[in-house]
């Protein structure tokens, strides 16, 4: 499995203006074969700031992403806003373990003890 994190900085404010490019991208990655998971956030504390998480199968399933119409379409619609970064790295991941403070016949993912 691999774990796909992008965090783009960007020059200003621009979720807003951005939104719908962000919620099509989530919406339809999601749908493409081997993708587990496509989710787009902006960071509480500074909404420059936009994190990307992404969960799938393998390479195979990944590569064929770069090249989706949603992508061609993403890239286009985000390329009016000047970004200050951009980081993306790839984890491949060997197996799940349980969370830290999970009681091991607790199925759920506790947040601050809750």
């Amino acid at each position: 499995m691999l774990i796909v994190t992008v965090e783009v900085v960007f020059a200003e404010d621009i979720i807003e203006g951005a939104r719908e490019a962000f919620r099509i991208m989530d919406e339809e990655t999601a749908k493409e074969p081997g993708c587990l998971k496509y989710v787009s956030s902006v960071d509480v504390n500074d909404p420059k700031i936009v994190r990307i998480y992404e969960m799938w199968n393998s390479m195979e399933s990944l590569k064929p992403h770069f090249e989706t119409p949603q992508m061609a379409d993403f890239q286009r619609a985000l390329s009016q806003f000047p970004t200050a970064s951009m980081e993306a790295k790839v984890y491949e991941i060997g197996s799940e373990l349980p969370f830290p403070n999970q009681a091991p016949s607790d199925n759920r993912q506790q947040i601050h003890g809750k």
